[in-house]
């Protein structure tokens, strides 16, 4: 086979050159023809592979992206290859190895409204809209479940185009010879002494990667332990930045910038933690490279091989949202904790697992089944580009074959709510109960209003898409997605639903907190209304400190689920609903967690809290003691209050009005 790959840099260091160079020698191992389209190359080149240097002579990563695409793209019309393999995203591929998160699921959220109409935006959008666009044909390389649905969130690709690969483990990069004696000489290379405390953070892309977070969890360690710690960074990237933030935390004699290295097992021997609190990570192959060298791993959950750490029990896994103050906790308890001896124990017996190794194997497999099969690749019929369409295999079962958009616009059902633009019902396919929200456009008169008021408006049913996604990768229980469709171009007149399961067994907190006014709680009772505080504010907490808000924050949408005869904390769940006014952003701005937190304060106000339940819940949602709450935020706290007491006034000034008007006698015929 004639197989084309194009990769736009390749430095020996970086775990996607890496993957790149397994996967290539692998292709050539099987007498395959290759040529290789790349625009910068550092190291030594492949032997019987053609490497085709594509320059390119602008400055900004953007604009050098395209320029290489434009002239592989000509490249590639004059000679026949039976696949193109991209190992970056852009137009064009057959496949694609998908080592890269999700730009636009990833990276937009960090900066502002006005990023999306720069080029580098634009360029960005577009090229992995190519790659990753329900219309697109490009076949896809998958490392990471959890990334993959991300870009299905917002891209709708379908599962059948993503050929999950195992992980990126070499067996030429395991350690030889004995761990003890090559830990011994390593330390001994690097200067470590026998009490000190060595911490890796190894990655090139510190900024990604969470080199800064790192840094500061090394400051703020106990000054005797700080002393006795050394955090050595290995890497090709801008070291000055970093040193500088070292220095401003008085953390410069204890941080060692080493850049790239190719000895990294006997480096991971060295060590006595890995450190990688990354920003996002699509797989961090290095995680595994250090649980089967033995070496304890402390990592966020964005990071795709997160889950070997806790399948092999080699390490702690921080969860989303990313708060310092618990990764400075962990890295205190790791240094100090008597589980290092058993976490290294276990990540050296999980790496013994030859299922780890076989990347390059089956994605070489994957290409070659690609090209035979090629023939049987159907074009992409011309369609509609504004539709996107995701459905779970039950419901696109239960749905029509001809337009399954449509029918699932028609169905009918038990009607729970109406208003112009917007229908929500229940309905029922082959014993399963789903509801069914449509948004039939808002028109351009709701538009301009809520933008007169400076209000993003809601035209559709992707605000709850977007969040339900949000709060499952927060672990917060919420609806179960079972299908969702868009179509239109035009905003004031797009066409959405969204379809989730029934949460059946279910009573609305509202509901069941009401009473508690009403009676005099057991000892049982007064421990589960406690749960039920801390769990709302950890579920407040985690929303705002991720960067969204819900807008329509009462007790009403959350839903309680209890399995069994009487409420406990081990057999209930409180799930959030009503997502459909839901943001996410970088940062949640603070007015409207003041906007979140007093409208659940207003919705409990008849429901019998104490002042000590609202400092319960004060404590839980800032994580931090009474006395640097109370004072310190005491603004924070008036405007909740304040607003809340509005709404409850506005809410009684109407319950008034509707009596009045109940009790008005009928006029007279």
């Amino acid at each position: 086979m004639k197989l084309a790959f194009s990769l736009f840099k390749y430095f020996p260091y970086g775990g996607l050159s890496r993957d790149f160079m397994r996967i290539v020698e692998e292709s050539r191992r099987r007498d395959h023809d290759i040529t290789v389209f790349a625009a910068q190359w550092q190291g030594a080149r492949p032997e019987g592979v053609e490497v085709c240097m594509v320059p390119t002579y602008r400055w900004r990563n953007h604009a050098q992206n395209a320029s290489f695409y434009h002239r592989v793209r000509s490249r590639l019309k004059s000679e026949h290859f039976d696949a193109v393999i991209g190992f970056n995203k852009m137009p064009g591929l057959d496949l694609y190895y998908g080592a890269d998160y999700c730009y636009v699921g990833r990276a937009v959220p960090r900066y502002g409204p006005w990023y999306r109409i720069t080029p580098r935006y634009h360029h960005f959008h577009t090229f992995e809209r190519a790659v990753f666009g329900c219309h697109s044909e490009t076949e896809i390389l998958s490392l990471s479940e959890r990334e993959k649905s991300v870009y299905q969130e917002f891209y709708g690709t379908p599962d059948d185009r993503f050929h999950l690969l195992p992980p990126t483990l070499d067996k030429q990069h395991r350690l030889n010879g004995s761990r003890d004696a090559v830990r011994e000489r390593a330390r001994r290379d690097l200067n470590v002494k026998e009490n000190e405390r060595l911490l890796l953070f190894i990655g090139s892309g510190f900024k990604t990667k969470g080199l800064d977070r790192a840094i500061e969890a090394l400051a703020v360690l106990p000054e005797e332990l700080r002393r006795e710690t050394r955090l050595i960074v290995v890497g090709q990237d801008n070291e000055s930045t970093f040193g500088r933030y070292a220095q401003n935390l008085s953390a410069a004699d204890r941080v060692q910038f080493l850049g790239g290295r190719s000895d990294i097992p006997e480096l991971l021997a060295a060590g006595d933690l890995l450190v990688h609190p990354a920003y996002s990570e699509n797989t961090g192959t290095v995680l595994l490279e250090a649980i089967a060298a033995g070496l304890p791993v402390l990592a966020t959950d964005v990071c795709g091989y997160a889950a070997h750490i806790e399948a092999a029990d080699a390490g702690i896994v921080l969860k989303s949202p990313f708060e310092q103050n618990t990764l400075n906790e962990k890295l205190l308890e790791m240094l100090t904790s008597p589980d290092r001896e058993k976490w290294s124990r276990n990540g050296i017996a999980y790496g013994t697992d030859t299922s780890l190794y076989l990347m390059p194997e089956n994605a070489v497999d994957t290409i070659e089944s690609w090209v035979e099969d090629k023939e049987n690749h159907c074009a992409v019929d011309a369609c509609d580009h504004s539709l996107k369409l995701h459905l779970r295999d039950d419901l696109h079962k239960s749905v029509g074959e001809q337009d399954k958009f449509e029918d699932i616009m028609s169905i009918g059902g038990e009607v729970f709510r109406e208003a112009p633009g917007r229908r929500t019902l229940r309905f029922n396919r082959d014993g399963q109960s789903y509801f069914l929200k449509t948004h039939t456009g808002v028109g351009w008169h709701e538009i301009l209003k809520n933008l007169i008021y400076f209000r993003l408006p809601v035209i559709g049913a992707t605000n709850e898409w977007h969040g339900i996604h949000h709060l499952e990768r927060l672990g917060i229980d919420t609806l179960r997605i079972a299908g969702y469709g868009t179509k239109g171009r035009n905003p004031a007149r797009r066409l959405s639903f969204i379809v989730t399961d029934e949460l059946a067994n279910t009573v609305s907190l509202e509901d069941f907190c009401r009473s508690w006014l009403k009676q005099k709680l057991t000892k049982d009772e007064i421990r589960f209304k406690r749960w039920l505080i801390k769990r709302v504010a950890e579920i407040a907490r985690v929303i705002h400190s991720s960067g969204a808000n819900h807008r329509d924050f009462y007790l009403c949408h959350f839903l309680l689920e209890i399995n069994g005869d009487k409420p406990e904390v081990n057999n209930a769940k409180v799930f959030l609903i009503d997502l459909h006014r839901m943001q996410i952003r970088h940062r949640t701005p603070i007015r409207w967690s003041v906007k979140d937190i007093s409208g659940l304060y207003y919705s409990s106000m008849d429901i019998g809290l104490s002042q000590r339940d609202l400092y319960r819940f004060m404590r839980i949602y800032r994580n931090k003691p009474l006395r640097d709450i109370l004072g310190p935020e005491a603004s924070f706290w008036r405007r909740v209050r304040s607003r809340a007491k509005t709404l409850y006034a506005s809410e009684q000034r109407r319950a008034v009005h509707r009596t009045v008007q109940t009790a008005r006698p009928a006029p007279s015929v």
